[in-house]
């Protein structure tokens, strides 16, 4: 088996004949898990040059590597997650998320 390989693991006998996918952990590539933008059929085409730019944004925060900011980079991964194919909208959620933290402090 290569390493880049999913492994598998049965159930036991006595349950359905599920089989289980998964990766092999020791094996993973070191890079940001962030969805794509999805392309949605009859999305407004003015909004592209505003995706682009908050895709930038956030690759370029995603990309930090100060542990101090590790909480802000998996906040926003939330909000990329929860908006896929709406970059700018995951975007501006993480940014209102972060300015009602600071009034409140």
């Amino acid at each position: 088996m290569s390493n880049d390989e999913s492994d598998t693991a049965a159930t036991p006998a006595d349950s359905s004949s599920t089989v289980l996918q998964f990766s092999r952990l020791g094996h993973t590539k070191h890079r940001a898990i962030r969805p794509r933008p999805r392309h949605f059929r009859g999305a407004d085409p003015d909004l592209e040059p505003l995706r682009r730019q908050a895709t930038s944004i956030i690759d370029e925060v995603l990309a930090g590597t100060d542990p101090e900011e590790a909480d802000v980079r998996e906040k926003l991964q939330w909000h990329v997650a929860n908006n896929p194919g709406q970059p700018e909208k995951a975007l501006l959620e993480h940014l209102r998320t972060v300015a009602d933290q600071q009034a409140s402090a």
